[in-house]
């Protein structure tokens, strides 16, 4: 078993989006080929794993979330993070179709994996 202490990722911060059906293709194509990529290149992210609900919401709508291991608690508020994550189409198509977004931001207690 191989554990990560937290100085390896001491933070995290997790996006909770809500879309609609209609859009998850292109929510799911710009998020992992142009979000993502742009905000790894941000200094302190560390790794940035996406997740979906296997249940949609009261209204049928999808939900998915983003975890981002990261370095420094502040770092989704830095002008470097905001840079990046308004390149590309994320800003001007994705935006504005979530139709809900809450955000989470903690310390990794345990960051455990097999090897």
């Amino acid at each position: 078993m191989n554990t990560r202490t937290n100085s390896t990722a001491p933070y995290f911060y997790m996006v909770t989006f809500e879309i609609a059906p209609e859009d998850e293709k292109d929510f799911n194509e710009i998020y992992d080929t142009e979000h993502i990529p742009n905000i790894l290149q941000v200094e302190g992210v560390l790794q940035v794993i996406r997740l979906r609900d296997a249940e949609t919401t009261p209204q049928g709508w999808l939900k998915y979330s983003a975890l981002y291991l990261i370095t420094q608690p502040d770092l989704p508020t830095t002008p470097q993070w905001k840079a990046k994550s308004d390149l590309g189409r994320w800003a001007p198509v994705i935006r504005p179709k979530v139709k809900a977004r809450r955000q989470r931001l903690g310390t990794v207690a345990a960051n455990v994996s097999k090897t």
